[in-house]
């Protein structure tokens, strides 16, 4: 587990939403003042003291962050929702999202955790590549291969207006937060609808990382109606579904990232096709 303590670094960092948090809540990132030794004209050996101005780091603006949303950045999935914003510690999946207003530099990344009554909780959160400063990825490093939903124009919409458009076929809060998540687990797949396939062997899939602090702000937050859904591939069954966006990911070391790339050269795969668009048919008969 990563404690405050550990070192770390970070494996995704979104400036734009952390000024624009910090903004929104009256954080500001006041300069730290700094004492450097320098040689004095007066003689060698002879130094003096120099106050100087340094930025904050990133840990120091992700605790500013934190202590402003306070309890309204959920953890224990305790409260109904909605969720405003959203942190925790596991195991972080990461694959390119190819729709939507990042093209090909779109991400997506699936955490599942339980809330403290035992229920599922998966997060899907939608982000870009060129936020992962110290472990860079690139599309080609996921070839575009295999099943991917046709709901991404509806994904996009959601994203582009924060939650407050909906327009698709998808038009309530659970259908497309169940087709964000189908896609978050499936896209890539040969079969779509099964679940053993290992995220390496899809399409579209980047890496995962373990022992990660992670932050998220929060656009939709459901808690499905049972009855509705078969989960034919989640045997589980998700009881709430978050979508939104990561503002960061905080890894224990660099051995805490897989990436699949390596792994897909060390089999010597080849890419796959991508299957015709398509959405999945999640909805019950009831």
């Amino acid at each position: 587990m990563v404690r405050e303590a550990d070192a770390g670094s970070y494996l995704y960092w979104s400036e734009r939403r952390v000024d624009e948090i910090a903004s929104d809540n009256g954080v500001t990132w006041d300069s730290q003042l700094s004492w450097t030794l320098k040689a004095a004209p007066q003689g060698v050996g002879a130094e003096v003291g120099n106050r100087e101005r340094a930025g904050l780091t990133r840990r120091e603006k992700a605790r500013k962050i934190e202590r402003a949303i306070g309890d309204q950045a959920v953890s224990a999935f305790s409260s109904p929702p909605p969720a405003r914003f959203a942190k925790g510690v596991g195991q972080v999946h990461i694959a390119r999202f190819i729709g939507g207003p990042e093209r090909d530099k779109g991400a997506v990344l699936h955490v599942r955790t339980s809330s403290i009554q035992g229920r599922q909780v998966d997060l899907v959160l939608f982000g870009s590549l060129d936020s992962f400063p110290g472990h860079p990825f690139r599309p080609s490093d996921a070839p575009a291969a295999g099943w991917f939903s046709s709901a991404w124009y509806a994904i996009a919409e959601l994203l582009e207006s924060r939650g407050t458009r909906n327009t698709s076929q998808w038009d309530d809060p659970e259908s497309l937060s169940v087709e964000a998540l189908h896609m978050a687990l499936n896209q890539g797949s040969e079969h779509p609808g099964t679940d053993h396939e290992e995220p390496w062997t899809r399409g579209l899939t980047l890496a995962h990382a373990h022992d990660c602090e992670w932050f998220a702000q929060i656009y939709t937050d459901v808690e499905l109606t049972q009855s509705r859904w078969d989960f034919r591939d989640n045997r589980r069954g998700a009881d709430r579904i978050l979508i939104g966006a990561p503002v960061w990911v905080r890894t224990a070391s660099p051995d805490s990232v897989t990436r699949y790339a390596e792994l897909r050269r060390a089999a010597g795969r080849r890419p796959r096709r991508l299957l015709s668009l398509r959405g999945s048919r999640r909805r019950s008969a009831s």
